[in-house]
């Protein structure tokens, strides 16, 4: 078996065993918000498994040891690579799995396996990498000129600090109004420094989720923590629940030790902030909100989801109504922005966007509001983006729900 197109080898002993666990009980399906759009259970988490567990048995078998392996047709390969970025990695089969697979890992492993495969990254996803490796960033744009869209002149940047403001490509290039909500509520609040902009590369997460291209990590990761290290930060803080989800599962791996640092959101140390008595605010809004558990603080690889602080975020703003929809916490509803879905399956994209939108107002909320910046892309141009498929047709309804960025509908009550 040639080493590029043998699947398995990433596979780790417990998901080999997870892979035999699986007793196709369909229950995933229930929750998957691929299902929901599609209703396809040949695109299903259990249908991944059992092509998988196929191959395995081709390379890992009784007969493959008896009479040798046979190479993994081309076709097998991209029909499996179909089904697999049919996905938006949101993790919702794994919490609800009857047998306990870990299926948001197991579906970057399978992913990764793929890229390494003869059939590779899926096409669209390509020109991700193409930028990384020009830009160290999935944008084609400098990393020079990250800050110049978003960090307001008023803002006082310290050269250290304990605190350290991360925000991301995502809040760099594609919602800026998320960043600039955190920095104004972080100096509201304290003291904070930034990255110098050139050190400010990428996370690696579009790049591992999407393209499912792992190769940049040992360069990136040694990069990154040192410019981290070398700015005296204690607690890393970001809008981006992606890239402190893919810090604190790979890093230490790739770093080799504990990160001499914390991962934290910004929103976990604004309600520090707040219940402190160093945040007040001062304006009032009165409006009915729910709040979106975004899939990664929701379901994070490591650790317990967080899921008060925006709330406490939201319960501290005059006048603010909370209420809640009724997938929430660790079983919300996935965006449809990630995992490389909004340029491989614009459709399923939009649709999976309508159903998260259509949720909120069956709440009886004003506004939606998120904590995470693939989501307010994905969702808010209903007020505050171009165009997009899924806003357009909901815009025909009446009274349509806003949506915006936690930070950034907190700051503008300060």
């Amino acid at each position: 078996m040639k080493k590029e197109n043998y699947l398995s080898k990433e596979l780790t002993k417990q998901q080999l065993i997870e892979l035999d666990a699986c007793v196709s009980c369909s229950e995933c399906l229930k929750w998957c918000p691929i299902q929901d759009v599609t209703g396809d259970p040949s695109i299903s988490p259990p249908e991944k498994i059992r092509a998988m567990k196929d191959f395995v048995k081709e390379e890992r078998g009784l007969k493959t040891r008896l009479f040798g392996s046979k190479e993994i047709s081309e076709e097998k390969l991209k029909r499996f690579q179909e089904i697999l970025w049919k996905c938006v990695l949101c993790g919702n089969c794994g919490v609800v799995c009857e047998v306990g697979i870990d299926t948001k890992k197991l579906w970057w492993t399978l992913r990764k396996s793929v890229c390494e495969s003869k059939v590779g990254t899926p096409e669209p996803l390509k020109g991700t990498l193409v930028n990384y490796s020009k830009n160290r960033s999935p944008f084609p744009k400098p990393l020079t000129h990250r800050y110049r869209f978003w960090l307001p002149e008023d803002i006082k940047v310290a050269d250290r600090a304990e605190i350290g403001f991360y925000e991301g490509c995502g809040g760099a290039w594609d919602a800026p109004q998320s960043a600039e909500g955190a920095a104004r509520l972080l100096s509201a609040g304290g003291t904070f420094t930034l990255l110098d902009p050139e050190d400010a590369w990428c996370c690696g997460w579009p790049m591992i989720t999407g393209p499912g291209d792992w190769s940049f990590m040992p360069e990136l990761v040694n990069k990154l923590v040192a410019a981290i290290k070398n700015k005296g930060i204690k607690r890393l803080a970001m809008v981006c629940p992606m890239c402190r989800d893919v810090m604190k599962y790979l890093y230490p791996e790739y770093y080799g030790d504990e990160l001499p640092f914390e991962c934290v959101m910004v929103g976990e140390i604004v309600a520090e902030y707040i219940e402190e008595g160093r945040i007040k605010f001062t304006k009032r809004l009165d409006e009915t909100v729910t709040n979106h558990d975004p899939c990664s603080l929701a379901r994070p690889h490591v650790g317990p989801p967080i899921l008060e602080a925006p709330r406490k975020i939201l319960n501290a703003l005059p006048g603010v109504r909370v209420v809640e929809m009724e997938r929430h916490g660790e079983l919300t509803r996935c965006c449809g922005g990630a995992a490389g879905q909004r340029s491989l399956n614009p459709e399923l994209a939009v649709k999976m966007a309508k159903e998260l939108l259509l949720e909120a107002k069956r709440a009886g909320a004003d506004t939606m509001v998120t904590s995470c910046v693939a989501c307010y892309v994905t969702l808010a141009g209903v007020t505050h983006f171009a165009p997009h498929p899924a806003v357009d047709e909901y815009k025909r309804f009446e009274k349509p729900v806003k949506v915006n960025d936690l930070l950034q509908y907190a700051a503008a009550l300060l």
